[in-house]
């Protein structure tokens, strides 16, 4: 009885293992490619990937709470054992100061030099060594290319892809969405049409996005598609004089009503690209 107690009192002194984490569903893109999907109702409210760079692992998304990095730490831990070299930081918007900021402080953190700045802006500091770029920061792996590219002002203000040539996959964090309308950011509407033609030019077979499942090419394009018929709906309405108010109420692409979000986002999406557009 006595042997039995020791046990038990044993057991719940270890740690969890490192991969019990309940934020993130890993699916396999390709060999030494992941994309680490959110989980519904978890601590993750986007999506992110992982890379294997042949001796080191580099990992990376948005939206990043205290809980979802750590999740997506132990689920990295758990793939293969292998370290991580550091965390990318796809994007970040002003004002959202209770994420992305509690990494473990042993990492060091990628972004490009918007990104840097607009955290620089918030309440809080950032703990770790960060590793910022203005066109480009590419990591070579003994197996695999990681090649960091800096977007500019779309989703947000400072967008960054995340590309692996050999795999011919690509992380585009929330600069496409795939079978939904999605929210359409703080960005540049305009930049963010010329970032998805500059996407499409890549050779690209698998697409990690933001949100949802992993795509493919043609998910890039129905959104690029997509994208350049609601603005053009925009246009439209803005060339022909009505109001805001005119558009919010008579605004229809019917070929997108049965999209996930549509009745969610839409009137946010035409209010703020009615906005923008008007001033051209």
């Amino acid at each position: 009885m006595r042997a039995r107690f020791y046990l038990y009192f044993f057991l719940i002194l270890l740690p969890l293992p490192a991969f019990a984490q309940d934020s993130y569903r890993i699916e396999k893109v390709s060999s030494g490619v992941y994309a680490a999907l959110a989980e519904p109702g978890g601590a993750a409210t986007s999506n992110a990937f992982i890379v294997d760079l042949g001796a080191q692992l580099i990992i990376g998304g948005a939206h990043f709470s205290r809980k979802a990095i750590n999740d997506l730490i132990a689920a990295t831990t758990g793939l293969n054992g292998k370290p991580i070299r550091a965390i990318v930081l796809a994007h970040h918007h002003p004002g959202y100061s209770f994420i992305d900021f509690d990494f473990p402080e042993q990492f060091d953190l990628a972004m490009n030099i918007e990104t840097r700045l607009i955290m620089k802006q918030e309440a809080r500091k950032l703990k770790n060594p960060v590793l910022f770029f203005k066109a480009g920061l590419t990591f070579e792996g003994r197996d695999r290319t990681l090649i960091l590219t800096n977007v500019g002002p779309a989703h947000s203000n400072g967008d960054l892809l995340a590309y692996i040539p050999q795999d011919s996959t690509v992380f585009t964090s929330d600069l496409v969405y795939i079978d939904s309308v999605g929210f359409l950011g703080a960005g540049s509407l305009r930049e963010w049409a010329l970032a998805l033609e500059g996407i499409s030019a890549l050779q690209i077979d698998k697409v990690i996005p933001g949100f949802g499942p992993i795509g493919d090419r043609q998910d890039l394009l129905a959104f690029k598609t997509y994208l350049k018929d609601f603005l053009t709906e925009i246009i439209r309405h803005i060339d022909r004089g009505d109001s805001l108010e005119t558009t919010l109420e008579t605004f229809s692409l019917p070929s997108y009503t049965s999209l996930p979000g549509y009745e969610r986002f839409m009137p946010g999406n035409i209010e703020r690209a009615y906005l923008q557009l008007k001033e051209r």
